[in-house]
């Protein structure tokens, strides 16, 4: 059995998953980290999964200024909809990237998928997920994807949100027209990564990494799983 196999547990023979140090460092850095064909054999299965989910499933459509008001749909509690993506939740290299990431003390947080037909503006995920709160997300883009046609835009060491070079961007990127005031250049023209993705390729990232894509506004899907550390007791 491959590291790449998709099943529900691992045999006792069988290495668990795990990121390297180096890949560890570079997602503690940065804030983002692609896997490149770590779901490249489970492609057509996946891809079935999503496509079958938004065939049955009643998605919702949003227009949000965020979205430059263009449309997006999504479904919440996405991959528990089907068997052939609720084994993710088991699946041993999805549990080998969290533990690398986040050690033992997590939890599961939620699941969504989408269908862009829309750019999005600058942006951490912190939307009913506080900045102190360390959530983790790992994407899962299913078509091409490059600078021109949807791609995702990290901004690196904005998951250091505490400093005052992540704190400013917070302020001042959300709005395209406070960033043209505010740097003297366009929204688009934000220095940044392109993670450029092929399908079967992972991207990881935290929460608090300020993102966007630009350009893929033609049917762009995406389904992500989250986890999170628990909420401190009171």
């Amino acid at each position: 059995m491959t590291e790449h196999a998709l099943i529900t547990g691992a045999s006792p023979n069988t290495e668990p998953f795990r990121l390297t140090p180096q890949q560890i460092a570079y997602f503690e850095t940065f804030g983002f980290l692609k896997v490149p064909g770590l779901f490249a054999a489970d492609f057509d299965d996946i891809t079935a999964g999503f496509e079958e989910i938004f065939e049955d499933t009643q998605s919702y459509e949003t227009h949000e200024w965020l979205h430059f008001d263009d449309e997006r749909q999504i479904i919440p509690k996405f991959i528990e909809r089907s068997p052939k993506l609720a084994r993710l939740h088991t699946d041993p290299r999805v549990l080998g990237v969290v533990r690398s990431l986040m050690g033992d003390n997590w939890e599961y947080a939620e699941s969504d998928g989408n269908l862009f037909y829309c750019d999005s503006s600058w942006h951490p995920d912190i939307y009913g997920a506080p900045l102190t709160q360390y959530h983790v997300k790992l994407s899962f883009y299913l078509d091409p994807l490059r600078a021109d046609s949807g791609a995702i835009r990290m901004i690196p060491g904005t998951n250091h949100y505490l400093t005052n070079f992540a704190g400013s961007l917070v302020r001042y990127l959300q709005k395209p027209e406070e960033i043209e005031q505010t740097y003297g250049v366009k929204w688009d023209e934000i220095p940044s990564q392109v993670v450029e993705t092929d399908p079967g390729d992972l991207v990881v990232w935290s929460f608090r990494t300020i993102h966007a894509s630009f350009g893929g506004d033609a049917r762009r899907r995406l389904f992500s799983m989250s986890f999170r550390e628990p909420a401190p007791s009171d």
